[in-house]
């Protein structure tokens, strides 16, 4: 309802509310614009697995984050493709790309006979190694799995290096749900020793701040690659163009330095062992 009793606008006033006006309807129409435009940009559907630090989970707000989505996302930037992320299990993953339900997996994953049944590999934009953590007081060089014979040794439950250790040290190995709950346990000396990845064991003991270390890995760097559909080829070469781009871009750099402080995709046993 109009006021009949409120004074008269003066024209300055009457001018600065035209000028608002038109930049409020400006701000307005540049929003639907920017919309359209990434509506306009082919659309990509990505899963990621959606516990999986560093390399992609959920932060409490329920926004996905992560080294692997932080890539991925800049891999099909590059291309003019939007990223749509779709977390999960692993499991569920693959039935969703089996069923179409997503592009690719973006999370990389080992290239072992089991996963090959399942999907084609893109090839690796991160040297990823199979290393001993250790507490930092300790001295022991401890570089294969014979050395742990009679030691108690952590690993994270339900992978394939819980069943290989499982298999040549029998029941001192300990499996944990969690990684961090291993390396918790390692830091109160409950254990000897944690097997895991480099760049696991790198961001769990800067974020913890774990009186660990990351000692010599126990063998080449492992095969990892981004993960698409058996038989994709037109993706898997796309994807693999990109990633050869990818590494050599100091975005990627950027992002490489601020989750881990130095450049994966070049080998390296473990930032944190280098200090």
């Amino acid at each position: 309802m109009i006021d009949s009793c409120a004074p008269p606008m003066s024209r300055e006033s009457v001018n600065r509310r035209r000028e608002w006006l038109k930049k409020a309807l400006l701000l307005a129409c540049s929003g639907r614009l920017l919309a359209a435009q990434a509506q306009d940009k082919p659309l990509m559907r990505v899963g990621f697995i959606a516990r999986y630090q560093p390399y992609s989970f959920l932060q409490t707000d329920g926004g996905l984050t992560g080294f692997d989505v932080e890539v991925v996302s800049l891999l099909l930037s590059a291309s003019g493709l939007a990223m749509v992320p779709v977390t999960d299990t692993l499991t569920n993953l693959r039935k969703k790309l089996q069923s179409g339900d997503i592009d690719f997996i973006g999370n990389q994953l080992l290239v072992t006979p089991e996963n090959r049944r399942y999907f084609d590999f893109i090839k690796s934009y991160a040297t990823i190694q199979l290393v001993s953590v250790l507490h930092e007081n300790d001295e022991r060089d401890l570089m294969s799995l014979d050395d742990f014979l009679g030691k108690k040794l952590g690993v994270l439950a339900n992978t394939g290096i819980a069943a290989q250790a499982r298999g040549a040290l029998g029941h001192s190995v300990q499996t944990f749900e969690r990684i961090e709950d291993a390396f918790r346990a390692l830091a109160d000396r409950k254990l000897d020793a944690v097997l895991e990845e480099n760049l696991i064991a790198d961001y769990h003991i800067e974020k913890g701040n774990l009186p660990l270390k990351v000692g010599a890995p126990f063998a080449a760097p492992l095969r990892v690659g981004l993960a698409v559909a058996k038989g994709n080829k037109g993706l898997e070469q796309r994807l693999s163009l990109g990633v050869q781009t990818l590494v050599n871009d100091k975005n990627f750099k950027a992002i490489s330095m601020r989750w881990f402080g130095y450049d994966v995709s070049r080998p390296r046993v473990s930032h944190a062992s280098g200090n």
